[in-house]
């Protein structure tokens, strides 16, 4: 991924938090522009933000996949997917490498 690609991830996964969408276990992907969107949100409202934030997207596969209650009690659950928090998830793609 270039260093385009990536601010064009970074503001995708911005607009999903934006409009309140959880994409713990939405993978969202960009390699030379093309944007592809694949996993799955919590309830057909969140599909529908998603759908939006994510328009022109090349590859949209969101289906609508629960959390289970004892991981959205505090909004901050565990993906079933990637098995981290959404805060850790959105730290960890910020980070830098100091090399």
């Amino acid at each position: 991924m270039n260093n385009r690609d990536e601010t064009i991830r970074e503001k995708l996964l911005d607009r999903l938090a934006t409009l309140g969408v959880d994409a713990r276990s939405l993978a969202v992907e960009v390699e030379r522009g093309m944007v592809i969107a694949r996993g799955s949100v919590p309830d057909e409202e969140q599909r529908r933000r998603a759908i939006d934030a994510l328009i022109g997207a090349h590859e949209l596969q969101i289906s609508i996949r629960p959390v289970a209650p004892s991981d959205s009690d505090d909004g901050r659950g565990r993906s079933p997917v990637t098995g981290t928090s959404a805060e850790s998830a959105h730290h960890s793609r910020r980070q830098t490498d100091p090399t």
